[in-house]
């Protein structure tokens, strides 16, 4: 089994603290820069500041936030989709391939050092070098349990490309799972959210970064790589408009019920339907001359 998704993800934006105050989010500690932390109920961390020429939130979505919004029914597009409405700027975010081992047969790290060392990589991150993280067992036998490429000194700017043993980290044994890791950094990772929350093509914008001439690989992604440019990739029409038909199940399982209440509510205490316009105004649906009553 192969799973391919957004794994991290790090952005500011514009998001009222008064949100999370109003929603009772949980406290969580402060960062660096920052002096007040929230968690949202997905598991995110929303930072703010008291630094005036420090508007923007901050927020940092790890992996079982990640995971959580997608098993509420979103898809990565469309969480980066709702990021980017914030007007978000992206620092960091990580794309993930994971291989599960289905007795099948897997990749496993060393698969990935002999690409290296065979020259079948290509990447900007290979200016940087290679780095191995071994594992010591009893009676001397080593095994490979992570393997970097990239600078890790200038890991902070240009991001750096991982492979390691899952599994392990799950405490589920050894060559039970494989991940592949592509952590992107500034204006990279903001240019790959951008096309990933226009097409959901996880595989080609890691292949457009990272690839890898080898039969293995090309059955790991099963994608080709986008062209590297602002904003989106390609598409198929079928995987588009599958897409849209998850987006509006998600609209209606998740928004619609919201929305009704919120306008019940209003109506309830006398507002009218004044919000329900500027909602639809902001939607981009509300047409010239329409009367609410």
């Amino acid at each position: 089994m192969i799973e391919r998704f957004i794994d991290y993800m790090q952005f500011t934006c514009n998001i009222s603290e008064m949100i999370c105050i109003e929603q009772k989010f949980d406290s969580v500690p402060p960062i660096k820069f920052y002096n007040r932390g929230y968690r949202h109920p997905f598991g995110y961390r929303i930072y703010y500041s008291n630094n005036r020429k420090n508007k923007f939130a901050l927020v940092v979505s790890a992996g079982e936030a990640m995971e959580n919004m997608r098993n509420s029914g979103l898809i990565d597009a469309e969480i980066l989709q709702y990021a980017l409405s914030l007007d978000a700027k992206f620092s960091r975010i990580d794309i993930a391939v994971t291989e599960w081992n289905t007795f099948e047969g897997m990749i496993v790290v060393e698969d990935v050092k002999k690409w290296y060392a065979s020259e079948l990589i290509t990447s900007p991150l290979l200016n940087g070098g290679a780095k191995t993280i071994n594992s010591l067992h009893l009676g001397g036998k080593e095994n490979t349990e992570t393997f970097y490429i990239g600078d890790m000194e200038k890991r902070a700017k240009r991001g750096i490309f991982r492979a390691y043993d899952k599994g392990i980290e799950l405490d589920l044994g050894e060559y039970m799972a494989t991940r592949l890791e592509l952590e992107e950094k500034r204006d990279n990772a903001h240019q790959t959210a951008l096309r990933v929350a226009e097409t959901n093509d996880i595989a080609g914008n890691f292949r457009a970064r990272f690839n890898v001439k080898h039969k293995d690989f090309d059955r790991l992604m099963d994608a080709d790589a986008v062209k590297v440019k602002r904003g989106k990739g390609k598409i198929k029409g079928q995987e588009k408009e599958n897409e849209q038909d998850k987006r509006w199940a998600w609209l209606m399982s998740q928004v619609a019920p919201a929305l009704k209440q919120a306008i019940e509510d209003d109506v309830a205490n006398g507002r009218g339907y004044d919000r329900l316009g500027l909602f639809l105004s902001k939607a981009g649906v509300k047409r010239k001359g329409l009367q609410w009553n």
